[in-house]
């Protein structure tokens, strides 16, 4: 079966930290998408960056996930796939126990050395939310979304099957993305342990990493599947 949608993570993959995209990356989407070869990001991002940044790509990146899977962008359309009646309730722990914390529509982000007091304030919800580690922080997500529901979500709305999907990525929330697609990748600058769950492990980094990717899916006329 063959790929007919690729999926990449955002930050330390689809960019570095300049959020600068190398114009042979644009050119590589561009000529799978010639192919009949689809493209979305899946990312921890807020919507509204998302949607701004991919707005000035031109239509190299036109459906994207953001918030590890809890908000999509499809056609032109915003959508909430993921939520919990019990956020409001936890943000009030957090502050009660004065837990820092970052927020998106949907998301919350705890520093990882406030682990202990994050667990004391999911304590007694009935595991509304599932956590999931990124880096340095802590993703506090409603359960059973992530990225790989993300993935998921994307490859149903382009009419492609999880063996059609290929996926690529660089940290821990992105290992999840093994359960949505058919080929999974990981950039040159991903954990050891993305790189052991991988199909194919790039010799390149950030963007130069997703390029080969794509690159090695067009030239290679992979055929996904496990």
């Amino acid at each position: 079966m063959a790929i007919r949608l690729v999926i990449s993570d955002f930050d330390r993959t689809f960019t570095d930290g300049t959020l600068d995209v190398d114009a042979g990356l644009a050119d590589a989407i561009r000529i799978i998408g010639n192919k009949g070869i689809a493209f979305s990001i899946v990312s921890g991002r807020d919507y509204n960056f998302l949607l701004d940044f991919c707005g000035r790509l031109g239509g190299v990146a036109d459906s994207f996930v953001a918030e590890n899977g809890c908000i999509g962008h499809f056609n032109g359309k915003k959508y909430v796939i993921g939520r919990s009646p019990f956020r409001e309730t936890l943000l009030g722990r957090l502050d009660r126990l004065k837990i820092p914390y970052g927020q998106g529509e949907v998301i919350i982000a705890v520093d990882a050395s406030r682990e202990e007091g994050l667990g004391q304030a999911l304590s007694g919800l009935g595991g509304a939310f599932s956590v999931i580690r990124n880096v340095d922080s802590l993703m506090v997500l409603p359960r059973g979304v992530s990225k790989s529901s993300g993935a998921a979500w994307l490859s149903r709305m382009h009419r492609v099957s999880s063996g059609e999907t290929a996926a690529i990525g660089d940290a821990e929330n992105d290992i999840h993305l093994r359960d949505a697609c058919g080929l999974l990748g990981a950039v040159s600058n991903a954990i050891p342990e993305l790189k052991a769950a991988a199909d194919y492990v790039c010799e390149r980094g950030y963007g130069k990493g997703l390029q080969e990717f794509i690159e090695y899916i067009d030239a290679a006329h992979v055929d996904a599947g496990r």
